[in-house]
């Protein structure tokens, strides 16, 4: 275990919100299902709630070279000793010392508990600092002048591990990392492919929207920055997250959340994207002309879905 681990779990404990507890090296399961397991696992930290018992389990990733390990180890604790799976939620806080390919594999495992489940989350860790950087605080003792800003590495745990309930076949979450906002992103742009999906969708006024370097696609923001965990209601029964993209938002499920819901307002959508997850907001009329251009193709194409509301507004995410 690192310098920076170690760092982590003592300031994490220091910095413990009013009305939480946090542990160290907590045991995810008992005695029973550590014996069928052969081992007995931990995490890191875990946050509890004292008033309502919510746990968040969490595990620094700085500089692993498997980082879906910890992933599977909640996991299969949680297939293993059931208690508690709806209201915890597992957080891999992952450093920019590790590669992009093994992020966005750690990422999308994310995503297929979430469609099985299980609340669990990639975000980022210390996202100020660099893979050099990391490695160098890794590797030696962290002094008090390293200007880690723990409180808000506690924060944003706790953001896209938070839940509103929306019926009994999902939780909604805000999203977690730029990886799942870019599914959701070509998951709106396929279901306005399907009639049946459009239609749900109908012709809305937007004026905030992300874009996906990637695919060259844009997507309204508010469908974008929510992530839906499957109910266990649904567990028992083939998900129809798990007939697209496992635990991306999707119009069926956007649906449900009402266009009034003051939780999913659209300004709480673009500044949770800005805010938590690091997305760049550009005024279109700034923009470079590529993007300007990309973005009026795109438009012109759904023109009959998306109407602009004043001067568009392009979230763009991070480069890692």
């Amino acid at each position: 275990m690192g310098s920076l681990t170690l760092y982590l779990q003592d300031a994490f404990a220091e910095h413990c919100p009013k009305g939480w507890v946090c542990r160290r090296e907590a045991a995810l399961v008992g005695p029973e299902a550590s014996a069928r397991l052969g081992f007995a696992p931990r995490v890191d930290v875990v946050l509890e709630q004292a008033t309502t018992s919510r746990r968040v389990w969490i595990e620094f990733e700085v500089s692993r070279a498997d980082p879906v390990a910890n992933h599977a180890k909640f996991a299969t604790a949680r297939f293993l000793e059931r208690e508690g799976r709806d209201s915890d939620a597992f957080v891999s806080m992952a450093s920019r010392h590790i590669v992009p390919g093994r992020l966005a594999l750690a990422a999308g495992t994310a995503m297929l508990m979430r469609s099985v489940g299980i609340a669990a989350f990639q975000v980022d860790l210390l996202p100020a600092f660099d893979g050099d950087s990391i490695k160098r605080l890794n590797a030696r003792p962290i002094t008090a002048g390293a200007q880690l800003d723990v409180p808000s590495e506690i924060d944003r745990a706790l953001k896209v591990s938070d839940a509103e309930v929306v019926g009994a076949e999902h939780r909604i979450h805000k999203a977690d990392n730029a990886f799942a906002v870019a599914v959701s992103v070509r998951q709106w742009n396929a279901d306005m492919r399907q009639p049946r999906m459009a239609s749900l969708w109908g012709r809305r006024r937007v004026g905030y929207f992300v874009y996906d370097r990637t695919s060259g696609l844009f997507a309204p923001s508010k469908f974008c920055a929510f992530v839906p965990t499957v109910g266990t209601v649904s567990t028992s029964k083939l998900p129809e997250l798990m007939q697209g993209r496992p635990a991306g938002m999707t119009m069926t499920v956007y649906a449900m959340l009402g266009e009034d819901d003051p939780r999913f307002d659209g300004r709480i959508a673009w500044r949770h994207l800005q805010d938590v997850l690091g997305y760049d907001v550009v005024a279109l009329d700034d923009a470079h002309q590529d993007l300007r251009s990309r973005f009026e193709k795109w438009q012109l194409q759904n023109a009959e879905s998306v109407q602009v509301r004043g001067p568009a507004t392009i979230l763009i995410p991070p480069i890692r």
